[in-house]
């Protein structure tokens, strides 16, 4: 147990139960503020953090942090944090990976259900007082080929989704075992072959320079033509300019976004005028569920650090996707 006082500032929403868990030690003193008051703050005090993903940690930030010994981020993603800047100061960066992996993968089947089923259309049809359903023709998942790339915590469960549907399930990630593909009862495919054998293409890949427009003109020239994508990963992914010509020219059918290579996405874009596009506002995580796990799983992090200086779901992450790959020039979420 301390026998000082541990200053704690929480910078975003945050369950009050979550709030309670921290409050009720008596060696922590805990303040909250807004994301965009943080550096209205005398930063130089706080021991520890607790943040998500709408305040950007930059050098800046760790140099004025001079006591910090801890940050947590209640988020899966973790590009809003210099990990390069918080490792020359020592400080600790912790994160919650496994919080939001069914609201993920949820958010996902949403945007794979609507392309089949064309409900988000339908919806706006009906509410303009409009009932033209012959222009409303969707189609069967069962027999069809979903393809994943990465095959992660989230791919995973896009995965089973995938099964119960009756899907044949094709995936791609250079990173997982075979082991991985055998318990998901997934066919390892290489990355040609994920896009030129996938009906409809999910994507779950963490933001890097390896992942950095996957997806772009080079692969629409030879992706299957009439292609389903949907990306609830990071926008970068996907080149929105090759993405936009190959909706026009109809190499990609439907395409269901939840995240765009800048947010919010702006009034004038593109991808606003296409009928066989579905855009959701980044709410893969944007689950009640989803928003407890983080909140409780940080504060837990953070009272095991400072009572016995525990530490698990450490940043930068322990595995071979992160390495030099990593993209921290660009912190946008």
């Amino acid at each position: 147990m301390p026998t000082d006082k541990k200053k704690i500032l929480i910078t975003d929403r945050f369950t009050q139960e979550a709030l309670l868990m921290l409050t009720q030690q008596n060696f922590l003193e805990v303040q909250q503020c807004e994301p965009d008051a943080v550096y209205q703050q005398d930063l130089s005090q706080y021991h520890g953090i607790i943040t998500r993903s709408r305040t950007l940690f930059g050098s800046d930030f760790f140099t004025k942090a001079k006591k910090l010994q801890i940050l947590i981020t209640a988020t899966s993603g973790f590009d809003h944090i210099d990990l390069n800047a918080a490792r020359k100061w020592g400080i600790t960066i912790m994160f919650t990976p496994n919080a939001n992996i069914e609201s993920a993968a949820q958010m996902t089947w949403a945007h794979v259900l609507n392309a089949a089923t064309k409900s988000f259309a339908a919806n706006k049809q009906i509410k303009a007082g409009q009932w033209r359903r012959e222009l409303l023709t969707g189609f069967e998942l069962s027999g069809k080929t979903l393809g994943i790339i990465g095959l992660g915590r989230i791919g995973s469960k896009v995965c089973d989704y995938g099964h119960t549907f009756g899907m044949n399930v094709i995936a791609y990630d250079p990173y997982a075992e075979d082991q991985a593909f055998k318990d998901n009862q997934a066919e390892r495919v290489s990355f040609e072959e994920v896009l030129k054998k996938a009906d409809v293409l999910t994507l779950h890949v963490p933001k890097t320079k390896e992942t950095h427009h996957l997806l772009n003109k080079t692969q629409f020239e030879f992706i299957n033509r009439g292609i389903v994508i949907i990306n609830c990963s990071r926008g970068s992914v996907i080149h929105e300019t090759d993405l936009v010509h190959a909706l026009e020219k109809e190499i990609v059918s439907y395409c269901g976004l939840d995240v765009f290579e800048k947010e919010p996405l702006p009034r004038d874009s593109t991808l606003l005028k296409f009928s066989q596009v579905s855009l959701t506002p980044h709410l893969g995580a944007n689950t009640s569920e989803a928003f407890s796990k983080a909140s409780e799983q940080a504060a837990l992090k953070l009272t095991r650090f400072f009572l016995d200086g525990s530490t698990s779901d450490t940043l930068p992450p322990k595995a071979a996707w992160y390495g030099a790959q990593f993209d921290e020039s660009d912190a946008s979420v």
